[in-house]
């Protein structure tokens, strides 16, 4: 601003860390301002320069007073060059600065009466700040550390609570303590801060605990049984798990789901079972997880999972237990009647006529549209059976695996006068068409994903219907889940005299 003329007179340029006064003195800035105070003495010293040229009267214009609207603008015309001429530092000063912890005594138990103390401090510059408390014998417990901190006022609660997890290998599993109380005592506080430059600060103190409760939750006994689990409705043992462990008191909250260790962000809770002990009350506790398709949806991905378990006290105190859990053959099971058509023999229009005493046969195909194999058990395709009897009375005949089993599927045949629902089953394929597998010592049967079933047999017609029956139809059946396809390719038969 050389050779500038106003009505402060004229203006020199100053050299970089100085002042530009309007009598054309050069006040030399110091390199930092510790404090606002030499700031407003630097506002001083430079009003009363201007005041002097004014009152001594030079080339420019002068008088013997000078206007308040012209003194706001020098003040801030002495503000931007303060802080353009030169370097104005307000971020100068300590560090760490307000640090208070009240009350110095303290007694944790969440029963309402002195469980927490307040902690206060400030930082000037962005800084890695930790808060941690040393007991009489040297041990140190972190409930900050090396958190990144802005420049700001803080406060928070701390009720004697230190995050300083312990694990141990058990029958039950993996356990860890997550939190804990610290013991009665008295302990030497200490927050400290270290700025980018690496220079630190910290301000200590000391506090007591009394009368804590210091009692970690247990969930004693956890057990996942089985360890093994085929969500698919099959209606074997492995079809569902049951995971149950003794909570040793009352908590605050109790929290229990599978974790995928590939995606930790993405957890699977686990509602517990209604009974007489409440979810966060000392006692036994029990699950059953069926992984969703329970409630008509896709379990989780094959894959090992784990499951988890945590309960918290209103204290604070936090115990976590784990155990893994390996999910196999899951998912939804689906399966129909090919283009839902049954072959009925001797079928014109939609009605079969025939004698008392012949047969009514059919066959049909049965396809798994899942992607989980479905169990499947006898009578085997090709089975005849009279029309007075059922699936029962030939599993009473010597073959006990053809009673009703929860999550089988098989076909069978309907008609509406009948008192027991699809009297008539079969599997839902041939063995040719089916794997064999052997498990916890039984023969099991099922029908692959993609693959299809065939699917025949006969009734004879050895007493004439109830009265009223018209229609007899086909139907895939989920024993004890319901009836995946009912009333396909609907007949009538006529049965008439030999």
């Amino acid at each position: 601003m050389s050779g500038s003329m106003g009505v402060w007179g004229t203006l020199h340029c100053a050299p970089r860390g100085s002042v530009c006064l309007a009598s054309g003195r050069v006040f030399r800035q110091p390199e930092s301002v510790p404090s606002l105070r030499m700031f407003s003495n630097l506002i001083d010293s430079t009003l009363m320069n201007i005041k002097r040229f004014f009152s001594c009267g030079s080339s420019c214009s002068s008088s013997t007073s000078i206007p308040w609207c012209q003194v706001a603008w020098i003040l801030l015309i002495a503000l931007f060059l303060l802080t353009s001429c030169g370097r104005l530092d307000l971020n100068s000063g300590p560090l760490l600065y307000d640090v208070a912890l009240s009350p110095s005594f303290i007694s944790p138990n969440a029963d309402g009466d002195q469980d927490v103390t307040e902690i206060f401090y400030s930082l000037r510059r962005p800084a890695m700040l930790s808060v941690f408390f040393d007991d009489e014998a040297g041990n140190r417990f972190y409930f900050r550390h090396d958190r990144r901190r802005s420049p700001g006022e803080y406060n928070v609660f701390w009720g004697g609570v230190v995050d300083e997890p312990e694990t141990w290998e058990g029958e039950a599993g993996t356990q860890g303590i997550v939190s804990h109380v610290l013991p009665d005592g008295e302990y030497r506080w200490t927050i400290q801060a270290t700025d980018d430059a690496g220079n630190m600060e910290q301000v200590e103190g000391s506090i007591t605990l009394a009368d804590g409760d210091t009692d970690v939750p247990e969930l004693r006994n956890f057990a996942v049984v089985p360890q093994v689990f085929r969500p698919n409705q099959d209606g074997l043992r492995d079809d569902w798990v049951s995971i149950s462990y003794y909570l040793t008191k009352d908590v605050d909250s109790v929290l229990l789901y599978l974790l995928d260790p590939a995606d930790p962000g993405n957890r699977y809770f686990i509602p517990e079972e209604p009974g007489v002990v409440k979810t966060n009350e000392r006692g036994f506790h029990e699950y059953r997880y069926e992984g969703g398709v329970d409630l008509n949806a896709e379990p989780p991905p094959d894959g090992t999972y784990t499951i988890v378990g945590e309960a918290r006290d209103r204290a604070g105190n936090a115990i976590r237990v784990t155990q893994e859990l390996t999910i196999e053959e899951g998912g939804k099971p689906r399966a129909d009647i090919k283009q839902g058509e049954i072959d009925w023999e001797g079928e014109v229009s939609r009605v079969i006529g025939v004698p008392l005493g012949e047969r009514v046969c059919f066959s049909a195909i049965v396809t798994n549209e899942g992607t989980v194999p479905i169990r499947t058990t006898g009578p085997w395709p090709g089975q005849e059976y009279l029309f007075s009897e059922n699936y029962n009375a030939l599993a009473g005949q010597g073959h006990e695996e053809w009673f009703q089993q929860a999550g089988v599927w098989r076909f069978g045949i309907n008609f509406d006068t009948t008192g027991i629902d699809f009297p008539f089953r079969w599997a839902v394929g041939r063995p040719e068409d089916l794997e064999r597998r052997i498990i916890d010592g039984e023969e099991q049967w099922y029908l692959l994903p993609g693959n299809s079933g065939e699917v025949s047999g006969c009734i004879t017609v050895d007493e004439k219907p109830p009265v009223g029956t018209n229609f007899w139809w086909g139907g895939l059946i989920h024993e004890f889940v319901g009836v995946a396809n009912n009333y396909v390719d609907r007949i009538s038969v006529d049965v008439g005299t030999p």
